[in-house]
């Protein structure tokens, strides 16, 4: 099972709009550098695979594709499904998956669709070993046999 990146992005604070950056570092213990999420708690990066996606209207498609509410963004490995624990490696980087969807802070109407899909199937995860993630860059399971 593999996937590829389809974009990084960032924000500076919690509670604004994350936009597309080229490449992110993601250092261990602390996320995506620059990114207000980032710090030493469970939550410290945001992974969505796009095919969460496959299931809304073409209008919301449209809308969830011009924003941004997770770190990475992946396309060809459905992730929401993997047990806590999971490894991942991207790009350079070793991700553990920490926690599976969350709960809403606010009334779900005022999200976007996109905001409502993260809510649900966005996959929380802490960064193993730092490194550098760019777009195009692999996403694949680390084998710890």
């Amino acid at each position: 099972m593999s996937g590829i990146v389809l974009s990084i992005n960032s924000s500076e604070q919690r509670g604004t709009n994350k936009y597309p950056i080229e490449e992110g570092y993601f250092k261990e213990g602390f996320g995506l550098e620059g990114d207000g999420h980032g710090g030493d708690w469970h939550r410290q990066v945001s992974v969505f695979d796009v095919s969460s996606l496959d299931r809304i209207s073409d209008d919301e498609r449209r809308i969830c594709e011009s924003t941004y509410s997770e770190n990475i963004t992946i396309k060809g490995m459905i992730i929401h499904t993997l047990p806590i624990g999971t490894r991942l490696k991207i790009g350079e980087a070793i991700f553990e998956v920490t926690q599976i969807g969350k709960p809403f802070e606010r009334d779900p109407s005022t999200h976007t669709p996109r905001e409502v899909i993260m809510h649900v199937e966005g996959v929380f995860v802490i960064v193993i070993k730092s490194g550098y993630v760019r777009v195009g860059d692999m996403v694949s399971l680390v084998d710890e046999s």
